[in-house]
């Protein structure tokens, strides 16, 4: 039996932690004895969650594509923490349109977030952590790293590479004790708000979607970002010492696969 989620003293680094599912998750650690640094480039709003969080937070500007940026926020925690325990690369962003359509600019500008961002983040990090004697980078993919949708080539490039790099990570960065792993969150949920996807009709798609979990079966569930918080700092506690190199999804089901009506005995 694994012992209770605990963080107690834990220094992790969160990006992306402004706003959405960074924010609960920053709030999550918290709760659970750890210290955190909110890292995001929205000022504002950064500082103003480290505050709401109390002592235990701090915020940290950081362009998570920028490796300076990465060097100057480690040196600055180094000085002010000690060091870090741990790291959650969530900060990302999503660009949908027809593949045909795709401009390489804003390709790009995804490429460098969501997946040279957390690169970065773990070559900076990685000294920090074996430092400490070893911990845990927690990276967010999506449901959009394990299967493909229609208009949303860039972005599903980016979550299924980052969790190639989290694989290759978790073994690298094993040597020192350091656990790597990813968290896929179910993706185009009304239930769980997040920024970037705002504009779009997110009841519209989930009323159209062939996959349905839970639903059709009469269990209104539907994922949040609490379920995906609990599930991030699980993997950054002791309880989950046995995992590592491997993809969580929390989606409800949603990539259990097909539930087809109309088959005997359904």
């Amino acid at each position: 039996m694994s012992e209770p989620t605990a963080l107690t003293d834990r220094r992790i680094l969160v990006t992306g932690a402004a706003q959405g599912l960074g924010r609960t998750i920053a709030a999550r650690i918290v709760d659970l004895g750890g210290v955190v640094v909110v890292a995001d480039v929205a000022d504002e709003s950064g500082a103003h969650t480290a505050a709401e969080l109390g002592d235990a937070a701090t915020y940290e500007h950081l362009d998570v594509s920028s490796e300076h940026d990465w060097a100057a926020v480690c040196g600055r925690v180094t000085d002010s923490l000690g060091g870090l325990d741990g790291l959650v690369n969530n900060a990302a962003l999503l660009d949908m349109g027809p593949l045909e359509q795709i401009e390489p600019d804003r390709a790009r500008r995804l490429l460098e977030v969501n997946l040279l961002g957390p690169l970065l983040g773990i070559r900076a990090v990685a000294p920090l952590l074996r430092a400490s004697g070893g911990g845990a980078v927690v990276n967010v993919s999506s449901i959009g790293g394990l299967e493909g949708m229609n208009s949303t080539a860039t972005y599903n490039a980016t979550k299924w590479g980052l969790r190639g790099l989290s694989r290759a990570a978790a073994l690298e960065l094993g040597l020192d004790g350091t656990r790597v792993n990813t968290v896929c969150p179910g993706m185009g949920n009304p239930d769980m708000p997040t920024p970037f996807l705002d504009r779009f009709d997110l009841d519209r798609y989930v009323q159209t979607a062939p996959r349905l979990p839970f639903h059709q079966h009469g269990q209104p569930r539907n994922v949040d970002v609490h379920d995906v918080a609990e599930m991030v700092v699980w993997l950054l506690s002791d309880a989950a010492r046995g995992c590592t190199g491997a993809d969580f999804a929390v989606d409800a089901g949603w990539t259990a696969g097909t539930y087809a009506e109309g088959l005997p005995g359904f």
